[in-house]
């Protein structure tokens, strides 16, 4: 059983061999998420101001200073100090990482093929990361568990010398836009920009507190541990479909009605007590998996070269901030109503935004 052993049980296996309890491990998550939000929206600032490749490059350096820290931690001290670097680097990778991939195929002239290369990387990533977890398994049945992280800081470590060869897109054709014209440019596109945060977060939120409890639910449907491996790869394999999807040319209206799908798979994971309910877990991270892209592309489309990086961090800070007054609420309902209620509430919420922003638009297309 051990080598199906899914990732995130060989990272708490890793903490617990540390010393650190539950209750670390909760305060090292609060303190990366606190560096995060606090940190995103000035990073994009450095990004749109300095360069989208000096951002991307420290970004990089940080997360692979805070593995090196996790390999000679005992104390919690140690750990929080990982973890603030680990928030740093995320930070600094946030909005550069996207703004350096759009303006580089906006140099090039393909920039209507930015959509299709995000959900190809997507892809890409999830197929890594499930190969990645299967190898780990497999280490965790001969080696100790400190093989995982120094395996994972020598690939940051290329990552890193990789980072500094990336070419910084072409700056010296933007059109200096006057004060007044961006302010009234920035008026008419903050309608979509509200659209696009309230969708991004929507869809992101959710599918965070699906991805850390998925586990709990399967176990309350009585599948056998055994099975886990075998679902964490199947839930990546329907996201990484998902991004290979056709995508629509205007998103907004296939992207609210297909959160009105979302939510109602939400309800029907508290409804459906049997283990055929796992087919609409893989339907959820599919639906998610659709999105990613589809996001991605309408924000970037969005913002102007002023602020590209700025805007990403912006939406991935609100996105944490409410996943946080979010995550109060599910925490008190699974308490109370297990969380089946607690699953039933996120689809209550994402329906009414969806049904919300839906209402909204038709209205608008009337006046």
């Amino acid at each position: 059983m051990t080598a199906c052993l899914p990732a995130y049980v060989i990272e708490r296996l890793f903490w617990e061999q540390r010393g650190m309890t539950v209750e670390d491990v909760v305060y090292a998550e609060i303190v990366f998420a606190l560096t995060m939000v606090v940190l995103e929206v000035p990073f994009g600032l450095v990004a749109d101001r300095l360069g989208r490749k000096i951002s991307f490059v420290t970004g990089v350096l940080f997360e692979t200073l805070s593995f090196w820290i996790l390999l000679q931690a005992y104390e919690l001290s140690s750990f929080l100090l990982a973890m603030v670097l680990a928030g740093i680097g995320s930070a600094a990778v946030s909005g550069a990482e996207e703004a350096l991939i759009y303006e580089t195929m906006k140099q090039l002239l393909q920039k209507e093929r930015f959509e299709k290369t995000i959900s190809r990387l997507n892809a890409t990533s999830l197929a890594a990361a499930g190969v990645a977890a299967l190898i780990g398994a497999w280490l965790a049945t001969s080696y100790e568990l400190t093989v995982h992280y120094e395996l994972s800081l020598g690939c940051l470590m290329l990552a890193f010398f990789a980072s500094c060869l990336l070419i910084e897109p072409d700056t010296s054709g933007r059109t200096v836009v006057p004060v007044t014209r961006r302010d009234r440019c920035r008026w008419q596109v903050f309608p979509s920009f509200a659209r696009i945060t309230l969708l991004s977060i929507s869809f992101g939120t959710t599918i965070t507190f699906l991805d850390e409890f998925w586990q709990l639910y399967v176990r309350d449907r009585e599948i056998a541990v055994s099975w886990f491996g075998t679902i964490l790869i199947g839930l990546m394999v329907a996201q990484a479909l998902g991004n290979l999807l056709p995508k629509p040319n205007r998103p907004f209206v296939p992207l609210s009605v297909l959160l009105l799908v979302y939510a109602g798979g939400f309800i029907l994971l508290s409804l459906i007590d049997s283990p055929w309910s796992v087919l609409v877990l893989f339907g959820l991270f599919l639906i998610y998996g659709w999105s990613e892209p589809v996001l991605t592309t309408w924000l970037q489309g969005n913002l102007t070269d002023d602020s590209r990086a700025t805007g990403s961090s912006m939406v991935s800070m609100l996105e944490s901030l409410v996943t946080i007054g979010v995550g109060l609420g599910f925490g008190q309902i699974s308490q109370d109503a297990g969380l089946d209620g607690a699953y039933f509430y996120l689809g209550l919420v994402c329906g009414a935004i969806g049904a919300g922003l839906l209402i909204r638009y038709r209205k608008s297309r009337n006046v």
